[in-house]
Parts: structure tokens; sequence; C-alpha cells
């Protein structure tokens, strides 16, 4: 009893001191609003709805979320925190065993007499740490924080390798399309060649002028194994996020080529306010959790510090036959208290709780700058999305002016008014400027795709 009393007393004066009190958590650095905004129409807040055909786009989508291996790996390391969650919290509670042993021994008497006797014995213990000091929940609240931010981290990894795939989806047909159109325009060049070759022969043109037209060929055609080879690039790319074998590119050349995926612009009433944002991106609030985590290691390393107390307790049965187990007689049993406390460790647990702390003061730092990549990612977005607007539509009458150009200058130049270079002139500018368009259009699909990305959308069309 008076050893009881004494363990109580020292319990009750360091239960005196306090856990440590940490910096402030991560601080709230959204402002009020953004200040670059796309025109405002109606649209659709899900990533691949926000286009106006979607099927083909929603397909790349769900063979990245079903195949890919840094998806699968993600998955993985959740079910691995979800489970040492689960043990951390176990071991919070009283821990239970029963054990059975048959032995047969020798053994020397009072008298010095040696004798062969057998000895039987079956019993129950049970232990238990009282968590004085939290560290056990502190413990499993740090496992907990781990689960959640696993789980929040495989969200943010499928928004950014389905945005990444959807982009290099996009990059590969509008490649597509500009191949196309230098295979088009080579159709074209090639009887504009056959003209000025007639013409020649004929004394109406001149030597200059075919070579001219010959040069314009030549460099269209460099044009081709530079785009097929992007696009090959860009494919093979494209299979690994979708967890497939790289394609073999020559036979993906023929492969039908799909229409220029044409955006809806967004709707601004479909987009969170900054706060909103953040409070939506899984890679903030992942950043956030991992605060807790640290804050509760933190914890743990301070705990660590002072005494643990730990309750035991057996009960069973020792006999020398089988027969007399779970007799009154044979029966055993005992109950225990100890505090345990390395009071001496040179400053070893007091270094530990001071690297807790800075990892907490890290964990914090990777916080707040996680919000601000997000609102980086969100206000560039929006002013990408507006830029490419603005340039697509300016670059659209730009390649309708060249068009009209072009034939105005075919027809000058047929009627013999101007000479072969303004329609060689006009006939480059025409293809300069329509290629600038597939890109401009691309780069406006891919920017409606960073907004959704940016303000972490829905990855799945609405059925």
């Amino acid at each position: 009893m008076k050893a009881r009393l004494t363990l109580l007393a020292a319990a009750a004066v360091l239960a005196g001191c306090a856990a440590p009190g940490l910096s402030q958590g991560p601080a709230n650095l959204a402002p009020e609003k953004f200040s670059q905004l796309p025109p405002s129409t109606n649209g659709a807040a899900q990533m691949t709805a926000a286009f106006a055909d979607s099927a083909q786009l929603q397909r790349v989508v769900d063979d990245v979320l079903a195949n890919n291996r840094d998806l699968r790996a993600a998955a993985a390391r959740l079910r691995q925190a979800e489970a040492l969650a689960d043990s951390a919290g176990a071991q919070r509670l009283p821990t239970v065993g029963v054990g059975a042993s048959a032995a047969r021994q020798r053994a020397p008497d009072a008298n010095g007499n040696y004798s062969t006797f057998n000895a039987y014995g079956v019993n129950a213990n049970a232990a238990w740490e009282i968590d004085l000091w939290g560290r056990a929940a502190a413990n499993a609240q740090a496992a907990g924080y781990d689960a959640q931010s696993a789980a929040l981290d495989r969200d943010a990894a499928q928004l950014s390798l389905a945005g990444t795939a959807l982009n290099l989806q996009t990059q590969l047909i509008g490649l597509g399309h500009r191949l196309k159109l230098a295979k088009e325009t080579l159709t074209v060049q090639n009887q504009l060649l056959d003209l000025v070759k007639a013409r020649v022969g004929a004394g109406r043109n001149t030597a200059l002028d075919q070579a001219r037209a010959e040069a314009l060929v030549a460099q269209t055609s460099a044009s081709v194994p530079a785009l097929r080879n992007a696009a090959c690039l860009t494919r093979l790319q494209l299979d690994v996020l979708r967890g497939q074998p790289p394609a073999d590119c020559d036979k993906a050349d023929s492969d039908p080529l799909p229409a220029m995926p044409e955006p809806r612009l967004i709707s601004l009433g479909t987009l969170p306010d900054p706060a909103g944002l953040l409070a939506a991106r899984p890679d903030v609030r992942a950043a956030a959790t991992r605060a807790q985590a640290a804050a509760s290691r933190a914890q743990v390393a301070w705990a660590a510090r002072w005494p643990s107390i730990g309750l035991t307790g057996s009960i069973g049965w020792s006999a020398g036959a089988t027969s007399d187990l779970f007799k009154s007689a044979t029966r055993v049993g005992s109950i225990a208290g100890a505090l345990n406390w390395n009071f001496l460790d040179f400053g070893a647990r007091a270094a530990d709780e001071r690297a807790a702390r800075a990892g907490f003061d890290a964990a914090v730092a990777g916080a707040e700058q996680a919000q601000l990549v997000a609102l980086q990612d969100a206000q560039g977005s929006l002013s990408t999305l507006r830029e490419t607007e603005l340039q697509a539509q300016a670059q659209a009458t730009a390649a309708d002016a060249t068009v009209r150009a072009r034939d105005l200058a075919f027809k000058r130049y047929d009627a013999g008014v101007t000479d072969f270079y303004a329609l060689l002139t006009t006939e480059q500018e025409r293809l300069a400027a329509a290629d600038a368009l597939i890109q401009v259009q691309t780069n406006r699909a891919a920017a409606l795709l960073a907004v959704h990305k940016a303000f972490a959308a829905k990855l799945t069309a609405t059925p």
C-alpha cells in the first residue's frame, strides 16, 4: 500500500507539467477574390464535360484512373497507412494473452535429494499502459492523419495525372490536325508547282518562279517529319500514363483523326472563391493534414520525456498433474503496477522533441506553400484562359483573311496582274496562319483543362 501511494504521489506531481505549446498552424492565405477572370458563359464543372464532345476524352480519363501505375502505388500506400493507423489505435487498448505449458523437471528438494516430476500450467495475462501524458493517443492521431493525407495524396494524383493525360490527348489531336493541314497544303503546293512548270515551259514564268515554288514545297515537306515525330512522342507519353505499352506510332498514324476539342467556356458561377478553392484542392488539404500529423508527433516526443505507468495482471493454474488444473488449490494470480522513467538520458529525448517541433514547423511551411501554389495555379490558369480565348478569336480572323488574300492573289496571278512572288507570299501566309490557328485552338483547350485542374474539378462527366 505504501509503495502504491508513493507511485500515485509521483504521478500527481508530474501531472502538473503541461503539454508543449506549438507555434500557430498554417495561416489561411486566400485573398478575397481572383483578379484574372475569363468571360462568363454557361459551362460545366466537370473536366471532360467542359468540351462539346467529351466521349473520347472521358475514355482517356477512365483508362488513367483504372490502369495508371502511379495511382496503383498511391492506392497501396493508402492501404498501408490505414493499416498502420489501425495498429496505432489498437495500442491504446489493453493486451490480453493466454498460454499453456508442460514440463518434466528434475530438481533437488530441501534435503538435497533429487526427484523427477511433471509441471503443468495454464495462464491468462493482461497489460495496459496508462496514457498519462497522451502519448498513445497522439501517436494514434498522427497515424490517422497519415492515412487521411495518403487518401488526399491519391486524390491529388488522380487529378494531376488525369489532367496531364487530357492535355496530352488535346496536344495529340492538335498535332494530328497540323499534320493533316501540312499534307493537304503539300497537295495544293505541288499543283501550284506543276502550274508554274507548265508556264515556264510556255515562257510565261521564269526559272526563279519555279525555284521559289520548289522551295515552298520542300519547306512544307520538311515540317511533316517533325510533326509526325512530335505526335509519336506525345502518344508514347499518353500510353504510359494510361498504363499501356507504348504504341507503334506508324500504325497509330492510320487511326481516324478526332475533331479538334471544342471547349465550352467555364461559368464563373461554378468556380469556388479563393477560400473555397483551398478547401477543395486535395493537395492543399493533404499538406494541412500532414501538419496536423506533425503536431501529434511533437506531442508524442514530449510525452516520451516523462514516466510511463503500466498495469499488469495474470491468473492461472499450476499443478503437477493435468487432472489438478483449474482446481482452486492450484490457482495463482497477480496484479502489479510499474513506473518507468529514464530521467537521465543526456538530452536524447529533449533532442527528439526539438526535432519533432522542427518537423511541425516544416510541415506548416509546406502547407502554406501548397496554398500559394494552388492560388498561383488558379490565378494563372484563369489569366491564360482569358488571353487564349482573345487570341483564338483574333487568329481565326487572321486565318480567314489569309485565305481570301491567297484566293485573290491566285486570280490576279492567273489574270497576269501580279507576279508569282505575290501569290507565293500569300500562300505562305495562309499556311502559317492556319497552322497558328490550330495551335491556338489547342492551347485554348489546354487552358480550359488547366482551369478545371487548378480548381479541382471532378474527373468524370455527369451520367
